[in-house]
């Protein structure tokens, strides 16, 4: 039994850098160009993000996610946009 998400192919986002098949670095999980790279013939449009597992198939659990905690810079921001916009406001 695999346990886990279906994912359907991510080829394109739009803060990420351009998949580079020829050096085998890829920066989405472009499914269909990696099968293609890899000479795998009708691969599904999908991946499986599966849980950690013990055996010795394909090992699951290697997805990362990462979310910044830069609450002090969108803090001392918003605080600059403000006075900034007060400061503007007092000279117009």
């Amino acid at each position: 039994m695999v346990v886990g998400l279906m994912r359907m192919s991510e080829p394109k986002g739009g803060f990420l850098r351009a998949n580079d098949p020829a050096t085998d670095r890829w920066y989405s999980r472009d499914v269909p160009a990696i099968a293609a790279k890899r000479g795998v013939p009708d691969a599904a449009p999908y991946f499986i993000d599966a849980e950690a597992s013990g055996g010795t198939g394909p090992q699951g659990g290697l997805t990362i996610i990462d979310f910044p905690n830069n609450h002090l810079i969108y803090a001392l921001t918003w605080f600059g946009l403000a006075v900034m916009v007060t400061a503007g406001l007092v000279f117009i």
